[in-house]
């Protein structure tokens, strides 16, 4: 096999397996300290057969990808994946990966309204990340804002239509194999009312991301249009769906052993988030030595990110973002990331006991008084108000939050509490 194949294969198992409390000698101090800990017990992230995690060390894009894809529990068909220049160099096991990461799709800003008068216009999607085969859902509302009733004229029965384009070229569309009555039809719309399509009770208008075939579309960049089709002066509106969180390169390649820049980092891990249209559009000071180095179309990420805790700027107030991401950089984005997503399943309650022993217990009462009783793994990590403690530190009254072995017997690994 070839060294990347190992590794891969190193990651891969790693990430099969969620381990037990586990710390390392190397990350004592370092801002991402917890975040690599949470992610160790959840089996996300791992260190190395020598004990230790190595933060500093660079990673790929394809590192990147199997991290975040494992992160967000997605799994694609590797049988989708394009026939790149490169693709031998990326091991078969990671394909599944790769093809997740290609097919996940995002809607940077989920809403679009558009005015003519007193009537509103609004597009929206249902969220604003889908997995690679996850139903879009579509809503397109007309609300009159006005004291008057407005009249619409339409051709036929058709009142409204959603299509998907890719550029010029119609990828798909809603009216395709519908049948419509064919006489001239006038709705009013009251004040104060909308039509809402598909229709109110439905709410969404589910597009499967498939083409006018019912073939998976691939990766790339599309318009979803929605058309209020009256008669005269139809009104159109669209957003943008991105198909990829990641995406290869216009030579046709992946390069999955390139370095991935923090800047990149930050992009896609914004764009899992769902926070991109943020990024895009808002007005960010950079207060950081080296804000000036920042490349244009990064200063939004990079603003947002560190607002999000996604990217964390160095002790000296630089940001470096050319530099390459490193272990603990991926780290802290999916710390970020799995908080978001409430991905770590925390137990969390009030703490009522402590019993010291062989193991030793902790017992919590919920927020509805429900008491339960946990055993705590040997080595747990416990932190109180911010600071590294034994359990014994922990005090009656004080808010907990535990994160579990993946164990039958569900062991408290890692614990966090604050408290007078």
């Amino acid at each position: 096999m070839t060294r990347l194949s190992w590794l891969v294969l190193f990651i891969m198992l790693a990430l099969a397996l969620p381990g037990a409390a586990q710390t390392y000698p190397d990350i004592q101090g370092h801002p991402a300290r917890r975040a690599i800990e949470k992610l160790s017990i959840k089996g996300i992230l791992r260190g190395g057969a020598d004990g230790r995690f190595q933060p500093e060390a660079s990673v790929s894009r394809l590192e990147v990808v199997l991290h975040l894809t494992r992160a967000l529990g997605l799994e694609g068909d590797p049988r989708t994946v394009p026939a790149f220049r490169d693709l031998g160099e990326v091991p078969v096991e990671a394909r599944s990966a790769v093809a997740a990461a290609l097919a996940l799709g995002f809607v940077p800003r989920p809403k679009v309204e558009l005015r003519k008068g007193n009537v509103l216009y609004t597009l929206a999607v249902e969220k604003t990340v889908y997995g690679p085969t996850e139903p879009v859902g579509i809503n397109f509302t007309i609300a009159n804002t006005g004291k008057d009733t407005v009249q619409f004229e339409f051709s036929s029965g058709q009142q409204f239509d959603i299509v998907i384009r890719s550029g010029n070229q119609e990828v798909a569309r809603w009216s395709l194999g519908r049948a419509f009555t064919q006489a001239l039809l006038t709705l009013p719309l009251a004040p104060g009312q909308a039509f809402v399509y598909p229709d109110p009770r439905a709410r969404w208008l589910p597009w499967r991301q498939l083409d006018q075939n019912d073939r998976p579309v691939p990766p790339g960049v599309y318009d979803i249009v929605g058309i209020h089709t009256t008669r005269k002066d139809p009104t159109s509106l669209s957003l943008v769906f991105h198909k990829g969180l990641v995406t290869g390169f216009p030579d046709n390649t992946f390069r999955p052993k390139a370095e991935v820049t923090r800047a990149e980092l930050t992009q896609w891990f914004l764009r899992a988030l769902g926070r991109e249209a943020e990024a895009l559009t808002g007005a960010f000071a950079l207060n950081f030595a080296d804000a000036g180095q920042v490349p244009p179309w990064a200063r939004g990420y990079v603003g947002l990110g560190t607002q999000l805790k996604v990217l964390l700027p160095y002790p000296d107030n630089t940001i470096r973002a050319h530099r390459p991401a490193t272990r603990a950089d991926v780290a802290v984005a999916l710390d970020a990331l799995m908080e978001a997503h409430g991905k770590y399943d925390y137990v969390r309650g009030t703490l009522r006991e402590v019993r010291t022993g062989s193991p030793n217990l902790i017992v919590l009462a919920d927020d509805r008084a429900a008491v339960r009783t946990f055993r705590v793994s040997p080595g747990s990590l416990v932190y109180r108000n911010n600071r590294s403690v034994p359990i014994t530190d922990l005090k009656v009254g004080d808010r907990v939050l535990m994160l579990l072995t993946a164990s039958a017997a569900g062991e408290a690994a890692y614990i966090e509490a604050t408290g007078q």
